[in-house]
């Protein structure tokens, strides 16, 4: 595996090859800086598999360098592990939202940056697609039904703000800290009768709407920070950094809002009918192990018993 480690500070250049090698990767290249790194990435004849990029470098800081990596064709899916002394969340975020997979605190042991290599050479395996809205590269039928895509895979949408895939997702919250757990909401948002959508929309008309209410979502919460994820079926998982629940129903009504108002949905024939189901928030499990999976289920089962109390709640009488 070919792993690419930038750092402006010499010692920790010094120490990343020998730590992943003790941990059996002995393919490492460094560099000193964003620009260096860049320049690496392009002239390279064979792609690396996973970057370690820190966070706090002169000149060029770690996320701007992210963003930019992003950008390149040969590295949108690529694993990248940001290495931060500053554990504070809003700055992790930010690192994600540039499109950062997961991400480990400074100062590191030996067999943590091992294992959070470890879980790259899994993403690599099982990586969601990447999607970019209006790009040729999807190969998307531009015709009504979506035979380029399933309905219940999740995927990631490049050039979201504070928007990542699902398995990022999981990293993120997975590597949060107990004092850090007991402050975060986690909840789940559902887009209304997404099955009659996903069978008439055309591939790029889909992400487009999807696209759409993620920025809904950022727009109606722009006062905080927000770091989510598409996860099939026209659910998306949030996280957010403090309690949500005094909040998450104006938020959803808001959400629909602007759907309803947005011109980039214009062309679309039913846009005016999109609309969001938000479940309740709530505090992800605490234990680190038993975490993720748990609470992601949690936060889709809430969102699914509220949908169906809500379609219950409009569906007309029977009259006798």
């Amino acid at each position: 595996m070919r792993i690419l480690a930038v750092d402006d500070d010499p010692v920790i250049l010094d120490l990343l090859p020998v730590a992943l090698m003790e941990q059996g990767y002995t393919n490492v290249t460094t560099a000193r800086s964003g620009a260096a790194a860049l320049a690496l990435l392009e002239s390279a004849d064979v792609a690396f598999e996973v970057l370690i990029l820190d966070i706090s470098m002169p000149e060029m800081d770690g996320v701007t360098l992210c963003r930019r990596i992003r950008r390149l064709a040969a590295y949108q899916a690529t694993p990248i592990i940001v290495l931060t002394a500053n554990a504070d969340i809003l700055t992790i975020e930010s690192a994600f939202g540039a499109g950062a997979n997961d991400y480990i605190t400074k100062p590191f042991d030996i067999k943590a940056i091992g294992t959070r290599v470890q879980i790259a050479e899994r993403m690599m395996r099982d990586a969601c697609e990447t999607l970019v809205v209006g790009s040729q590269a999807n190969a998307l039928d531009d015709n009504t039904g979506l035979n380029a895509l399933n309905i219940e895979d999740p995927f990631k949408i490049s050039g979201l703000s504070q928007h990542t895939d699902i398995f990022s997702l999981g990293n993120y919250l997975s590597q949060l800290a107990r004092t850090k757990v007991d402050k975060t909401s986690v909840f789940a948002l559902q887009i209304c009768d997404f099955e009659s959508i996903f069978n008439y929309c055309s591939g790029d008309e889909l992400l487009y709407l999807l696209s759409e209410v993620a920025n809904a979502v950022s727009w109606s919460t722009k006062n905080r920070s927000l770091l989510g994820a598409y996860n099939g079926s026209g659910a998306f998982i949030y996280i957010a950094p403090d309690d949500m629940n005094d909040e998450w129903p104006a938020m959803e009504a808001c959400v629909s809002e602007y759907l309803r108002n947005s011109g980039l949905l214009g062309f679309m024939k039913h846009h005016a009918d999109a609309s969001v189901v938000i479940g309740r928030p709530f505090r992800p499990n605490a234990s680190k192990t038993n975490r993720v999976r748990p609470t992601f289920e949690r936060a889709l089962t809430a969102v699914e018993r509220r949908t169906q109390a809500m379609e219950q709640s409009e569906r007309p009488m029977n009259s006798f």
